[in-house]
């Protein structure tokens, strides 16, 4: 397992894809080789550290939570190589590890802390659910539902906290299901995503604000589920009166694309779950319109109620859509998307 240890691990996109600022460089400043990151100590963690062996903990989760991405993946690399290279630790130090450091870490609003506690939470999920399955060699104590009720214990908010403390745990809790769900060990077990979207739903509806961002999550599920498991997830978004919102939108035009023969509830898009084909319930769902199907049976989705200069992501998803029907030379009705959802003519 030491081998395994020394691959390079990667950030990803936290959340919905953003804008990227384009940053102008001066004509004079000339491009220098970055320095080669400073080798850290990748020695298996105590299960009781003191002295310098607690200095050097500190240390490795200080520079996890560096602004700098290289910082953050080199110590990425020796948290993951201190916690599971060779043997692997004791379960009691990897269970303090996640407690008191990785998901108590997600809820803290420090520098880049959340992007590279993740990194080692995606990478650890992986090896302790995954094809390794070393919850089950080794790990026992430290089972699936064990290591989620972690999760949302070290990220629900306490005691009388301030708006923002609120919002870094409600950040803390949507990062840490979006480590599992990029481990990709919640679909070769039926029971497994469902607490994880469980939880997405509920957040999303608790926290309007972050709604986007757990729609993301589940377009990106998308992308490791079977067929079944993608009509369940549509229907329980029906049911909780998602369908009809932009997240749903985006959410069902990428199963349709997955998955050409899947069955789509017949509700709001019909039997083949193109909102495409539904230009005036479409732009009702791209501009948030409080009018949908769903209010039928009063499961009427809330709005985020709030403007924000930056594109929700379904619209990358849908201007894709037409993108691809011009490039494949199909019929293209773009024309007349435009003029109902953009001019609303």
């Amino acid at each position: 397992m030491g081998s395994k240890r020394k691959r390079s691990v990667q950030e990803m996109p936290a959340a919905a894809p953003a804008a990227k600022k384009i940053q102008k460089s001066s004509p004079n400043t000339t491009s220098k080789r970055a320095p080669s990151p400073t080798p850290l100590d990748t020695s298996p963690f105590l299960d009781n550290p003191k002295g310098a062996d607690l200095k050097r903990e500190v240390q490795l989760y200080d520079l996890l939570s560096s602004e700098d991405s290289t910082q953050r993946l080199n110590a990425a690399g020796a948290v993951v190589s201190g916690l599971l290279s060779g043997d692997g630790v004791e379960e009691s130090t990897l269970q303090r590890h996640l407690e008191r450091r990785l998901f108590r870490g997600l809820a803290s609003g420090r520098k880049g802390a959340r992007l590279g506690f993740s990194v080692v939470l995606t990478e650890l999920l992986g090896e302790l659910f995954g094809q390794t399955n070393l919850a089950e060699k080794k790990y026992a104590g430290l089972t699936f539902d064990k290591v989620l009720e972690i999760l949302v214990a070290k990220t629900k908010p306490d005691g009388d906290l301030s708006g923002q403390e609120e919002k870094d745990h409600a950040l803390g809790l949507l990062f840490g299901l979006q480590c599992f769900v990029r481990s990709k060990t919640l679909f070769a077990s039926h029971d497994r995503w469902d607490p994880v979207f469980q939880k997405l739903l509920a957040l999303s509806d608790k926290k309007p604000w972050i709604r986007e961002e757990c729609g993301w999550i589940m377009v990106e599920a998308l992308g490791w589920m079977q067929q079944k498991q993608a009509e369940a997830t549509l229907e329980k978004l029906y049911e909780a009166g998602l369908a009809s919102s932009p997240e749903g939108v985006g959410i069902w035009i990428t199963a349709k694309t997955r998955f050409p023969e899947i069955k789509f509830p017949k509700k709001p898009w019909g039997k083949n779950g193109n909102p495409l084909d539904h230009l005036k319930e479409l732009a009702k769902a791209l501009k948030e319109s409080s009018s949908n199907d769903d209010a039928e049976k009063g499961q009427q989705a809330k709005q985020t109620g709030n403007w924000n200069p930056r594109l929700h992501f379904v619209w990358n998803i849908v201007l894709a859509q037409y993108a691809e029907a011009t490039k494949s030379k199909t019929e293209s009705d773009f024309g007349n998307f435009w003029k109902v959802a953009v001019d609303g003519s």
